[in-house]
């Protein structure tokens, strides 16, 4: 049997969230409307907070994120864009892709989004017209995040930010695998690591969050 096993929140996440991380009622109440099993997937307001800061490090004006549940880490981020900004919101189901322009509308960041529906591999060949962007997040199906890479690093900006979530993959990619991933899914997410820990490449560290969060710097 697989173990689901869901970390509760330390008392240093705890305390990160409370001085640094305050939300509103409308980003309070977003992941409200997800089905039980699926709001233990949504980022915590304290990795929401450090991806709105790295999007104001760099002052960046487009962000691609790939695999948007509900949108709440995608609200972090639209509220971090200038008036004019925009974050492409990649999700492939057509119901959550809904409840995500309903949260974006709520917290008022519609104008600021753009969701785009579907395969997120094939959308992704379309979205490159509107290259060089300054930050990707990728927080999507695991196995397929070296995929993402090859496209980020390609449509990036020399200087800007290339991000993934759960890059420890639930412990998978230092041996404690309590979630049962598949072997092969392992070996992506520790490729993808590797990659972007290449020095030659990137500026890069990986923050550990509860699920670990890489992020790097394209610096070619």
């Amino acid at each position: 049997m697989t173990n689901l096993r869901v970390q509760e929140p330390s008392k240093r996440i705890e305390y990160i969230r409370d001085v640094f991380a305050q939300t509103d009622n409308n980003l309070e109440n977003v992941g409200n409307d997800l089905p039980d099993n699926e709001k233990r997937m949504q980022i915590g307001a304290d990795e929401g907070k450090t991806l709105y800061t790295l999007a104001r490090m760099i002052n960046a004006k487009k962000i691609v994120e790939i695999g948007v549940l509900n949108g709440y880490s995608s609200i972090w981020m639209a509220r971090a864009l200038p008036d004019g900004g925009k974050l492409y919101a990649l999700e492939k189901s057509k119901e959550r892709a809904k409840i995500c322009r309903d949260n974006f509308a709520k917290c008022s960041v519609a104008e600021k989004t753009e969701v785009i529906q579907g395969e997120a591999l094939s959308n992704l060949d379309e979205l490159s017209a509107k290259a060089p962007f300054d930050m990707v997040f990728i927080d999507a199906d695991k196995g397929n995040y070296c995929n993402y890479l090859d496209w980020a690093e390609k449509n990036t900006r020399k200087g800007g930010l290339i991000v993934g979530d759960n890059t420890f993959l639930f412990g998978a990619v230092y041996g404690d695998n309590f979630r049962n991933q598949p072997e092969k899914t392992i070996k992506v997410m520790q490729e993808f690591n590797k990659r972007l820990s290449d020095s030659d490449k990137y500026s890069s560290i990986m923050i550990p969050t509860s699920e670990g969060m890489t992020v790097a710097v394209k610096e070619f």
